[in-house]
């Protein structure tokens, strides 16, 4: 019987986003295909005393949508007990992040959160019904009419990552090495290469508007080559695996599917976000809680309460922390907390032992120091930017005595790495270098792999 219920409920909370779905703004072509829809993936050690969020379906697009559902829709559906609907984009589901930091706060609040996953577009929507309790999504234009329809009181920087173009690895559009997303686009149309577009007033799908509005391209349904689909982010990426096609995705879902799409590569924006050139590409992503005094029935005090968890400088770490299978991060924290946090208070790095000033160092204080940048070859990954300070400069600094010989470089999560002085000392461009989620690594051009340790919290000399 229970059983019966929770499909029964998904299937109303799934029609009530059906229905609130606006049909996508370019007319899909009849041959696009549906691919497969992409399961949320779970963390790898959620508490045992959390329950698991309630994942909604994406919205698929319909050619008659049924009449739009009251208000109340999807509250009306929900069991007894705490809950909180949380109204966001495809990406923070089809990339695993809310299943990885979503049972935390359930945990400590005690209340379950809803999750309807839907295009920014249909989840803004849902907000300025009232149907929702938070939003967390990524169109900063829109995020800022909401702020002034006073649908909000106030939206929040809450993490950010990056727009990638990515296609076929014979690339007919010979787009690979470009910097610019808008040079890649022009090329793509004007070779007629197939191209896989969200169509679904997402976020996503908004850049990709706007890109193909600075090179002065309209689509429309006369245009073949590009294929409509009305889709999430991972159903996209499925699709233009199977077909060949390009298409633009959040480097957090390209990154957390890559197993799944063997076809395709990144052709514009990099390995990682460092690389990327291009501001069109940036993707910021802002949270909002929907303003009570505009709609009855909001659950204010939890509301605000998972805003100010979202924000923590715990939670943001959590963000930071969540990975691909090779170390990239899917999402940078971008809380105003955070960011304090990492400019002041407590040391980013201590380097101690065998010196005469033991040094305590902040981020702000390492990049008060001599900040240089590097273009720098990990033995495994090849060449990259970074930025940071010379190690070098810190040891001096530092006064290291005459008879250390060894460092031991500790990183936050245990690991250590064991490196000769003479060799360091040897090594000019050694770098603590700075990363985008405002941790530490070293980067030791001509040494093993393990001897650049990420999240570097201490520096030992013996």
């Amino acid at each position: 019987m229970k059983k019966l219920l929770f499909v029964t409920i998904l299937a109303l909370v799934t029609v009530a986003a059906l229905a609130c779905a606006p049909a996508p703004t370019q007319s899909p072509p009849t041959a696009a295909p549906k691919p497969t829809e992409v399961p949320v993936a779970k963390p790898t050690s959620a508490p045992t005393a959390a329950p698991k969020p309630t994942e909604v379906p994406a919205a698929k697009p319909t050619s008659a949508p049924t009449a739009a559902p009251t208000p109340t829709s999807i509250r009306a559906v929900l069991s007894s007990g705490c809950h909180l609907i949380l109204s966001t984009t495809t990406s923070t589901a089809d990339s695993g992040l809310l299943a990885f930091i979503l049972p935390d706060y359930e945990k400590k609040s005690n209340c379950k959160v809803d999750v309807v996953a839907v295009g920014t577009g249909q989840a803004m929507q849902i907000g300025q019904r009232g149907d929702a309790d938070v939003l967390l999504v990524h169109d900063r234009a829109r995020e800022d009419q909401f702020v002034k329809d006073g649908n909000t009181k106030e939206r929040f920087d809450v993490m950010y990552n990056d727009f990638v173009v990515v296609g076929p690895k014979n690339d007919p559009a010979k787009i690979a090495g470009m910097t610019m997303g808008a040079d890649a686009l022009k090329a793509i149309a004007n070779t007629k290469a197939a191209f896989m577009s969200r169509g679904d007033g997402s976020g996503t799908h908004a850049a990709e508007m706007r890109i193909w509005a600075s090179v002065n391209i309209s689509q429309t349904k006369d245009l073949a080559w590009y294929n409509s689909l009305g889709q999430g982010m991972g159903e996209t990426l499925l699709s233009s695996n199977e077909k060949g096609a390009y298409t633009i995705a959040d480097r957090g879902t390209w990154l957390s599917m890559t197993g799944k799409l063997p076809n395709l590569v990144v052709l514009v924006g990099g390995n990682d976000i460092s690389q990327n050139k291009d501001a069109a590409l940036f993707n910021p992503y802002g949270l909002m809680a929907v303003n009570p005094d505009k709609f009855k029935g909001i659950n204010v005090e939890k509301a605000n309460e998972f805003v100010k968890w979202m924000l923590s400088v715990e939670t943001q770490k959590m963000i930071g922390s969540y990975k691909d299978k090779t170390g990239q991060i899917l999402f940078y924290p971008d809380s105003k907390e955070y960011k304090s946090s990492m400019s002041t208070g407590s040391a980013a790095l201590t380097l101690t032992g065998a010196v005469d000033k033991e040094q305590k160092l902040t981020l702000a204080a390492l990049k008060g120091m001599t900040v240089v940048k590097l273009n720098l070859e990990h033995p495994k990954t090849g060449k990259q930017d970074y930025e940071g300070v010379r190690l070098n400069a810190l040891l001096d600094a530092a006064q290291v005595k005459t008879m250390a010989t060894r460092l031991i470089l500790a990183a936050s999560d245990g690991f250590t790495s064991d490196v000769a002085l003479a060799d360091v000392r040897k090594c000019a461009d050694c770098l603590i270098a700075f990363s985008a989620d405002g941790s530490l690594t070293t980067a030791m051009p001509g040494m093993a792999s393990n001897t650049w340790v990420k999240n570097l919290v201490k520096i030992e000399v013996k």
